[in-house]
This record gives C-alpha cells, sequence and structure tokens, in this order.
C-alpha cells in the first residue's frame, strides 16, 4: 500500500512538473490534458485518474505554490535589513519566473475558475500582511524613515508588489532578454522607489545588498 501510495505521489509531481514547463512555454489555452500527459509519458486516462480536467490540475498546482510560500517565506520581518530585502526581491523574481504562466495568466485563469480565485486571493491577502509586517520592521530598525501613516506604508508596499508581480510580464512585451541583467533592473527600480523613504545609514548599505543580485548562471 505505502509503495502504491509512493507511485502515485510520484506521478502527481510529474504531471505537474510536464505542466509547469508547457503552461510556461504556450500558455495554459494552448496545451492540452493530452499532450502533458503524453510528455509526461502516461495516458490521458491515468492522468484524468489524477486530475480530471485542466483547471483541477491548475488548482493543484497552486496548491504546491500556496504552500511552497507558507513555508519558506515566514519570519521576514525578523531581518529588518536592506540585506534581507534584496534576498526578497530576488525569490520572488525566481518565484514568478519559474510560475510565470500564472503570472501572464491571473486575471483570464480567475474569471473561469471562482475556486481558484478564491485561493489566490486568500493567500495573496496573508502575504502582502507579512510584507507589510516586514516594513514596519524596516522602520523600526530604522532603514525606513518614519512615514505620514499605517495607509502610507500600506501605499509604499502595495506600489513595490504590483511592481514585482508585473516587471517580468513588461520585460517579455517589450520583446527584452529575461536573464540575470533583467533581474539587476528590477532591483535598481525597487531601490529607485523606497529611496526618498531609506535612512541615510539605509542608502548606505544598498552597494552591499547589490552581491545578491548578480547571477552568473541562466535563468531555467
Amino acid at each position: 500500500m505505502f509503495l502504491k501510495i509512493m507511485s502515485s505521489l510520484d506521478t502527481q509531481e510529474k504531471i505537474k512538473a510536464r505542466a509547469i514547463s508547457l503552461f510556461n512555454e504556450h500558455g495554459t489555452g494552448s496545451v492540452s490534458i493530452g499532450r502533458i500527459a503524453s510528455e509526461a509519458g502516461i495516458s490521458r486516462g491515468h492522468l484524468q485518474y489524477h486530475y480530471a480536467n485542466k483547471q483541477e490540475l491548475i488548482r493543484a498546482i497552486y496548491q504546491d505554490i500556496a504552500a511552497e510560500v507558507l513555508s519558506n517565506w515566514e519570519g521576514d520581518d525578523k531581518q529588518p535589513t536592506v540585506r534581507h530585502m534584496a534576498e526578497m526581491f530576488v525569490r520572488q523574481f525566481h518565484y514568478v519566473w519559474k510560475y510565470r504562466f500564472l503570472y501572464r495568466e491571473m486575471v483570464t485563469l480567475i474569471r473561469v475558475d471562482s475556486e481558484l480565485a478564491r485561493r489566490i486571493r486568500d493567500n495573496r491577502a496573508r502575504r502582502i500582511e507579512a510584507v507589510i509586517k516586514f516594513f514596519r520592521a524596516l522602520a523600526r530598525n530604522r532603514v525606513l524613515k518614519k512615514l505620514r501613516g499605517e495607509e502610507s506604508l500600506r501605499y509604499l508596499v502595495m506600489i513595490t508588489w504590483i511592481f514585482c508581480d508585473n516587471w517580468l510580464n513588461f520585460i517579455e512585451i517589450q520583446g527584452n532578454e529575461i536573464n540575470s541583467q533583467t533581474l539587476q533592473e528590477g532591483y535598481d527600480h525597487i531601490i529607485e522607489m523606497l529611496y526618498p523613504y531609506l535612512t541615510r545609514q539605509a542608502r548606505e548599505s544598498i552597494y552591499e545588498s547589490y552581491e545578491l543580485i548578480r547571477f552568473p548562471q541562466p535563468l531555467t
């Protein structure tokens, strides 16, 4: 029984991995369940034993995404530094790249699947509050200057959030290559947005944070 369960889980992981790769390359609308099954090396019937349709498969992928965020992204407010802010940007950049089909198509996907929409909105609401908590910690640690109030802090978080969600889409629309230089430019934009709110001490540590942004390896 244990081996059967493990085999079933392995098959599900294989299906999701192939689906993510195909969705990233071609978009969800252009990829059929049959093609995912073929590239995963199983029959269509075998795939549909695990996931009845594409909506169900996308929900399962998003469930993994949410679990990844929950397990790996807690406690940012315990490290309220410019360096950790850079680490968070790099982490988000690679996350958006890894699941880029979701960010390209999120509005369309939630319009046709109310359950997926609920999950995405609930998860994003929790993450926004976590980032606001991090920004409050930055202010307490004298990385950020004192803002006009809680509403101003929330607006600042939302501005950086909107940018991070859409940076790769912007680059792709421009027809530019997405690589390590893209990461550098994205971080430049984040710093430019935050610079008026950074303390002198924080501004002096910006250059050290750039060592986290330079990646010699290509994005995969």
